[in-house]
């Protein structure tokens, strides 16, 4: 079956109306192998692997938009691993004019008529996948991204079986096709070692040969900790071997937000960052990934004192962390400090410059950490990110593995080993790293140039990259400063149906001041005027006529 092959007697929906693919989104090689080789694939399911900025999202949406276009399905569901990621699916798919709700409570149902479908989380799904698999009976492609937060025998992956095992197809977009627990994850196949298969593979390699993901370096930090442990009072650096959980100790004493390794690396991280933004990128920004929602309070508290600019932070649970991330997104604010919440999935470009101040040490988080820095912005030169990180064992292993797909990917293409090497010898000086000292726990000290040739990996490289020295800064703690605004984006179809709804609450406020009636009363008359069955059924153009009723009322 192709790609763009009609069902018989396909259910007619929006999709029939879509507006033509833009011509300035124009797909890339790899993505345009994807399609082909989906056009040509006999199952339901096709999981494509592509390192994380190459494009996956465009690639998701693209198959949505032929198989809408075709009639092939009449809606699209996607599922995501957050609320944020949600959001950031309907707004990228409103531009190719696809409209998708975001976030919908599966006690409303199904979306209402005026999208071509919903977005929503695997918690979500797991909550509700009866109503999912009803919903589904329409002819429906599903979006898993990331599927590795599925599980065959997790009730996430349960769930997902039961609400999508019938859908027209499932398209599963990864750049980690795994799980720490090496669960299978759902409509995935597997070899008989139990490695996942996937029917499309866009590596790291490639992404070098076709220069399409920006270069990172890893910048190790080593130091002295000191910490106690049963009765017992340890002193190591990052090189002594120490049993397991006093390596994870140590690696936590040095991540402690108020020790001086800490302090040595944030205030490099931003000289680093001021280099970077002097140096023609004056917009570019920093993010700090830490342990937990304590630890990111206190390293922003630190960072401000440090740069003389509060930074934002953004923790997972909290109300509105979506729409700071987003600002966030389009400002220039120099510094964001986050937990989880920017580790996956989340499209900053301007990132260039981390700090991994977290004590996890799996292959899938490291990966996806290393993900958020590798996206490309419009620039006349080529633009080089930067991760300072412990000079732990395990971390410098987990670099080092990333490090050989960059040797394969010379392989791939032998012309770029002579412009790698060129790198290698143009990497900006450093500033030399602060005396060895030792206060309450810890030390810090960038690895010497000889142990950087060993352990500072390139990763992605393309060209030259555009760094310059650092101008000097006073060392003060600041206000907070507004953000500033670079590009308003604009207004998708669920943006202005949020806000339709929240006109709608407010007049329904205000006519109940009026006439005494309770707000429930009020609903209940103007959805029967509408003849809708609930305000979350109803439909764009029915909110603005129940928004014209209230207002009318108010007039009278």
């Amino acid at each position: 079956m192709t790609l763009t092959q009609p069902q018989p007697e396909p259910t007619p929906g929006p999709g029939r109306s879509l507006p033509p693919w833009p011509q300035d989104r124009k797909l890339r090689a790899w993505q345009k192998q994807a399609l082909a080789e989906l056009a040509a694939h006999p199952g339901k399911s096709f999981l494509a692997s592509a390192t994380p900025a190459a494009g996956k999202t465009t690639f998701g949406l693209r198959v949505a938009w032929e198989m809408l276009a075709s009639g092939r399905v009449s809606r699209v569901v996607v599922v995501a691993p957050t609320t944020h990621i949600c959001r950031q699916w309907a707004a990228d798919a409103s531009r190719y004019g696809i409209d998708l709700e975001p976030n919908r409570p599966n006690a409303d149902g199904p979306e209402t008529t005026d999208f071509h479908g919903v977005t929503v989380t695997y918690q979500t799904v797991a909550a509700g996948p009866g109503v999912h698999a009803d919903a589904a009976r329409r002819p429906t492609l599903v979006i898993a991204d990331e599927p590795h937060h599925m599980g065959d025998q997790a009730s996430w992956g349960v769930s997902a079986r039961r609400a999508f095992d019938h859908a027209t197809f499932r398209l599963l977009l990864s750049g980690t096709p795994f799980r720490s627990d090496n669960e299978a994850i759902p409509w995935i196949t597997y070899d008989d070692d139990g490695i996942s298969s996937a029917d499309f593979t866009y590596g790291y390699p490639d992404a070098l040969v076709d220069r399409v993901c920006r270069p990172i370096t890893f910048l190790p930090y080593d130091g002295e900790m000191e910490w106690s442990s049963e009765g017992k009072v340890w002193n190591a650096d990052f090189d002594l071997v120490l049993p397991a959980s006093e390596s994870a100790r140590r690696l936590r004493t040095a991540l402690a937000a108020d020790g001086d390794w800490m302090g040595e690396v944030l205030r490099d991280a931003d000289a680093r960052l001021s280099e970077v933004r002097a140096a023609g990128h004056p917009e570019a920004g920093g993010l700090v990934v830490a342990s937990d929602q304590d630890h990111a309070r206190a390293i922003a508290k630190r960072l401000a004192f440090i740069t003389g600019d509060s930074p934002e932070i953004v923790m997972s649970d909290e109300p509105g962390a979506s729409a700071r991330i987003a600002e966030f997104a389009e400002s220039d604010q120099r510094w964001l400090v986050s937990v989880l919440m920017v580790s996956e999935g989340v499209d900053i470009p301007r990132l260039r410059v981390g700090v991994y101040a977290t004590a996890a040490r799996t292959e899938l988080f490291f990966r996806q950490v290393v993900g958020r820095f590798i996206r490309t912005t419009p620039s006349p030169k080529r633009q080089m990110s930067y991760l300072l990180l412990p000079a732990d064992n395990r971390l410098k292993q987990l670099a080092f593995e990333i490090e050989k797909e960059r040797r394969h990917a010379i392989e791939l293409g032998p012309e770029l080993a002579e412009e790698l090497e060129e790198l290698d010898h143009e990497l900006p000086e450093k500033s030399e790293p602060g005396e060895a000292f030792q206060a309450l726990s810890s030390t810090a000290a960038e690895l010497d140039d000889a142990i950087l040739t060993q352990t500072t990996m390139q990763l992605f490289a393309t060209d030259d990259f555009d760094d310059g020295p650092a101008p000097e800064k006073t060392l003060a703690p600041a206000a907070k400063k507004p953000l500033k605004t670079l590009a308003p984006r604009s207004d998708s179809a669920f943006a202005i149906r949020e806000r339709l709804r929240e006109q709608r609450k407010e007049l329904v406020a205000d006519v109940s001041r009026k006439t005494g009636e309770t707000y429930q009363q009020i609903n209940a008359r103007i959805n029967r005027e509408l003849g809708v069955a609930s305000v979350s059924k109803a439909t764009r153009e029915e909110l603005e006529q129940g928004n014209e009723l209230l207002e009318r009322d108010l007039r009278h």
